[in-house]
């Protein structure tokens, strides 16, 4: 699943408790139905617009009318089901607020993009149209943020960072079975990524990092998971393939592809990178300090928000794969420093908790609906 999929998911299972009927609208079915349904979601389905930094002047024609035709559906949805207010999940989508507009409906966006807000002419126009048409404007970082404020749009902007369950990640038990399945034997230090394998998460400065750690540190293994989607990240995965070959790294570092175990694969960690540019919030980083697992990130974005430099981990100038390099083997050289980080990553995380998070949705959505509306009866609509 996408990270603003699994977001959702993991506020709607805390939500659904407090009340929420929630029924999810989505341009058509995939691979993430199944989940959404085993949590109690409701699925509808209309062609809905998505907006991209790179339009053509075919596409920027045609955009209008997509548009309405999506909030047209929408709202059509949202009338027979008897909504009571619009949550839209993403950004890149307006249909819904448009729909809320002409039903008369509050409408909550959630800015779940990243932190680069280029083309600024661009930004400067949508973060208007964000605000004019939403009564609240979930941020999932202070860095994203950020995008409204240094605009003067922040009267109705609130961060509030992406949920994660911290109980399953804090629980999990280190197991040998894992890491020997993610590359690492008893006696080694197991280092992970995890995230898709795209361009943007800049995996190349991770495999090259790898290699200059673990040049002078035999006990050092590597292992990547995540896995493609579409014909241009599986040449990315193959060029990373030949990268790490080329570096001396195949039998040291493993691309171990998509899984679902993620709170024993963290745990299986001793020390998480992530080597991503202009993360918006940056989910798996949360995770893994949920797990109490140091991690080394990007000192860009909203990254080093999460992550107190020094406190609750490390950070590394962008696309410099030496001082990422530098920061791994200083924890792979140090195991007391990396149990600190770890237990302070571990408290940190907290702040991050799903059930917390969940709470604040639903007071703001008490606030927009009314104190008195049953949104078990008259459903949320997201």
């Amino acid at each position: 699943m996408s990270g603003p999929d699994e977001s959702l998911r993991a506020l709607l299972r805390p939500l659904i408790p407090l009340g929420v009927e929630p029924h999810l609208v989505l341009p058509r079915p995939g691979p993430q139905v199944t989940r959404y349904e085993e949590a109690g979601v409701r699925l509808h389905y209309a062609p809905i617009s998505i907006l991209r930094r790179q339009l053509s002047p075919k596409e920027i024609m045609l955009f209008p009318p997509s548009l309405v035709r999506g909030a047209t559906a929408l709202a059509a949805i949202a009338r027979r089901i008897g909504a009571d207010l619009i949550h839209t999940n993403m950004e890149v989508v307006l249909d819904g607020a448009l729909a809320a507009r002409w039903l008369g409906l509050p409408h909550v966006l959630h800015y779940r993009g990243n932190s680069l807000d280029q083309p600024a002419a661009v930004f400067d126009v949508l973060t208007w149209v964000w605000t004019a048409l939403s009564e609240r404007v979930f941020c999932i970082s202070d860095a994203t943020a950020t995008i409204f404020t240094k605009r003067n749009r922040a009267a109705k902007v609130e961060t509030l960072y992406n949920p994660i369950d911290t109980v399953a990640f804090a629980s999990a038990v280190r197991s040998a079975e894992v890491r020997a399945s993610l590359g690492a034997g008893e006696d080694e230090i197991l280092v992970g990524t995890v995230g898709r394998i795209h361009p943007r998460k800049d995996l190349e400065t991770f495999v090259r990092a790898a290699a200059i750690a673990g040049r002078d540190r035999p006990r050092a293994r590597f292992v990547v998971v995540g896995a493609p989607e579409g014909a241009a990240e599986e040449a990315y995965l193959s060029q990373l393939r030949a990268s790490a070959a080329a570096l001396g790294m195949s039998d040291r570092l493993l691309f171990a592809g998509a899984r679902r175990d993620m709170p024993a694969v963290f745990r299986a960690l001793d020390v998480f990178v992530l080597s991503s540019r202009h993360e918006g919030f940056g989910r798996v980083v949360a995770e893994a300090m949920a797990a109490g697992i140091p991690s080394v990130v990007t000192r860009e974005g909203a990254l080093p928000e999460l992550v107190i430099e020094g406190t609750s981990g490390l950070c590394a100038r962008a696309t410099d794969a030496q001082d990422f390099a530098a920061q791994i083997g200083y924890l792979i050289d140090e195991p007391g420093l990396r149990w600190s980080l770890g237990a302070a990553a571990r408290s940190r995380a907290r702040s991050f908790d799903a059930i917390a998070c969940a709470e604040r949705v639903m007071a703001t959505y008490r606030t927009l609906v009314g104190p008195t509306a049953n949104l078990s009866s008259g459903p949320a609509m997201v």
